[in-house]
């Protein structure tokens, strides 16, 4: 039964595009899939293993710019640059990740931040190679033969095939020995260093992980907009990605889809507030997070844990339902 309506709404993910009539609102669902795969990545290093990262639009920008440069400059295939931006970002994130993940969570947290600045200052100064802050324009589109998918509803699929790509992946992971060992680390690092796990090299492996989906958000996302610049890529665009982690649940995997989702649409639903949408915006986000400690995924285990075991692959109803996750 489960398999079933998995394909279902599989089926209704794939015709969306042909009864969505309004482009506007086909190009927020685009946004949302690009945000969804960044969240998805942010899962690895705060959800499975503990730590605080406040990089992800940094890794973003790194892959935008790559495969932008490599397209626009070099003749580069989308194709060939969309590897290249997520390797270069998982290069960026295992250099960043050797000296900063021995520090401790806040301050790890301080140090992702100031790499977060650092990236946005050289893509904002850079001029002879990023153009500053003219940006770069006429990203190409990406093309099959003739047929070129130069439409939101044409590009959604290649965003769609990704996401689910790297949706799989996050699940077989976090239900393999490597998944077991960040949630090992996530509970008690000692413990877990006394049982032969070696904790740096873990982590390292998860913020790697969390860069190459962002590597490939970028990518994504410079090449469905076909212009970037660096006012993208900047410090508060790593807290509305936070905020979408939290509020959707944070060790989840249908945490990123539930937060991403919700915090991309909510503002659009919002609109008709005018000058003042955004401070409802601000206010409803903290009222969900203070409600809501857990995250909707969270609520969801503890009051409805067979739509959780629908909505979580892999989950198994909980025997008991009166406390949160981890809890006896």
């Amino acid at each position: 039964m489960k398999k079933l309506l998995y394909c279902v709404f599989l089926i209704l993910l794939v015709v969306f595009p042909l009864i969505m009539r309004s482009k506007y609102f086909m190009q927020i669902a685009n946004t949302a899939v690009v945000f969804l795969i960044i969240v998805m990545g942010l899962n690895y290093v705060i959800g499975f293993s503990g730590q605080i990262s406040l990089a992800a639009t940094a890794f973003w920008g790194i892959g935008a710019y790559v495969s932008a440069l490599f397209s626009v400059k070099l003749g580069f295939s989308f194709w060939l640059t969309l590897p290249l931006a997520a390797l270069v970002s998982t290069g960026a994130g295992l250099l960043i990740g050797f000296p900063t993940l021995k520090l401790r969570q806040f301050y790890l947290g301080i140090a992702t931040v100031g790499f977060g600045e650092i990236i946005a200052l050289i893509l904002l100064n850079w001029t002879s190679l990023t153009n500053g802050a003219d940006g770069i324009p006429g990203i190409p589109k990406p093309r099959i033969g003739n047929f070129v998918f130069n439409s939101d509803y044409r590009f959604y699929y290649i965003l769609l095939t990704c996401a689910l790509l790297l949706l799989f992946v996050s699940v077989r992971l976090k239900n393999s020995r490597f998944g077991r060992a960040l949630l090992a680390i996530n509970n008690n690092e000692i413990a877990a260093e006394t049982l032969g796990i070696n904790a740096h090299i873990y982590k390292m492996a998860a913020f790697a992980l969390s860069a190459f989906y962002a590597g490939i958000a970028g990518s994504l996302y410079a090449h469905l907009i076909g212009y970037i610049s660096p006012d993208l890529f900047v410090f508060r665009q790593s807290i509305i990605f936070l905020c979408m982690y939290m509020i959707g649940g944070a060790g989840h995997i249908a945490g990123p889809v539930i937060g991403s989702v919700l915090l991309t649409l909510l503002p659009e639903f919002m609109r008709f507030l005018k000058d003042f949408y955004m401070a409802f915006y601000g206010l409803l986000v903290v009222a969900l997070a203070i409600g809501m400690p857990t995250g909707i995924s969270g609520l969801i285990e503890k009051y409805a844990p067979r739509l959780y075991a629908f909505i979580e692959p892999q989950a198994e109803i909980p025997k008991q339902t009166r406390g949160h996750r981890g809890e006896a």
